[in-house]
């Protein structure tokens, strides 16, 4: 019998995958570990609530993870949450992706309940990521004894639950991510400037990605590390009006992911191509942006949408997702 996990809606690693094996084996003991099972739910937060730190891509990886598939044959469900989720939408996914195409729930208990029926006898991962509220989650904790489920959040307090705190990247793995980024073709001089750049932004993988697409547009070491210290003072500067007291080490990792994300914005090559960042402002929290989404957005044409598209991701100012 092929034990082999029946769907995967985990979303593709991202081209830049960096393994964290110290993080990735103690995430896998715990998901299949027994006191994980007696509680039904995992966390992965964010240390010090940072954002940019991973939580979504070693979730991914640990559900593209063989033996965690085979732990779960019955399918590795998916949902990215975000701030204001359509949960009764991802629970009618779900239960249709269990093979009931007849129940139609007319609100988030209703269907909760009936996930609650067919999931009864499975072995299934159940992901709910970018939780921001705790109450999101409740719906979603239907699982029974052979399910799990698999919470990302930045600080949301979820009772009840197995928490595991993800840290930053350490010295060698941010290296490692900045030069799989040139094609691992750095000199010795360069190598040196990435060792600066990691430490600078915090070893936050998304400020990494930030920075390196800088580089790959041009910008020298020296200039783009000159341009990010400057950023990160004046943000420290801004934060600083409001608070008085001495920052916190998180509070200066998220003042060098806010640097880095205002440096890209700078770099946007036209007046046109930051309008249409600024219109996916309109947009709820991780919403996947498909081409014709973006064509009615921007009103534009299909060719325009997907180069633009193309250009912001090249950027790392949009991530790969689910479709």
């Amino acid at each position: 019998m092929n034990n082999q996990t029946r769907f995967n809606q985990a979303p593709p690693l991202p081209p830049y995958y960096v393994e964290r094996p110290e993080v990735s084996k103690q995430l896998k003991q715990i998901l299949l570990s027994q006191e994980t099972a007696k509680a039904g739910t995992l966390v992965v937060s964010a240390i010090y609530g940072l954002g940019g730190i991973g939580k979504s891509t070693i979730t991914a990886a640990l559900a593209h993870d063989e033996e965690v598939q085979s732990h779960f044959p019955d399918g590795i469900f998916w949902a990215t949450l975000g701030q204001q989720p359509d949960i009764l939408s991802f629970l009618s996914t779900w239960i249709q992706q269990l093979g009931d195409y007849d129940f139609k729930p007319i609100n988030t208990d209703a269907a909760s309940l009936q996930l609650r029926t067919l999931l009864s006898d499975k072995k299934a991962l159940l992901v709910v990521d970018d939780v921001w509220h705790p109450d999101h989650v409740e719906p979603f904790r239907v699982a029974g004894d052979g399910c799990r489920v698999l919470v990302t959040t930045r600080e949301a307090q979820v009772e009840d639950a197995i928490p595991y705190d993800l840290d930053v990247m350490t010295p060698n793995q941010s290296l490692e991510l900045l030069t799989s980024c040139f094609n691992n073709e750095l000199t010795n001089q360069e190598l040196d400037y990435a060792q600066t750049l990691a430490k600078t932004v915090g070893y936050l993988p998304l400020a990494l990605e930030l920075a390196a697409a800088q580089v790959r547009d041009g910008f020298s070491w020296q200039e783009l590390l000159g341009e990010l210290q400057d950023l990160i003072v004046g943000v420290e500067a801004l934060d600083r009006l409001k608070a008085e007291e001495e920052p916190s080490d998180a509070k200066r990792k998220n003042y060098s992911l806010v640097a880095s994300f205002n440096l890209s914005l700078k770099g946007l090559s036209d007046d046109d191509r930051l309008k249409n960042f600024a219109w996916l402002g309109i947009l709820p929290e991780d919403v996947t942006i498909t081409e014709s989404m973006a064509t009615t957005l921007w009103d534009c044409n299909l060719v325009e949408a997907k180069d633009t598209l193309r250009y912001l991701r090249q950027k790392a100012l949009l991530l790969p997702g689910l479709s």
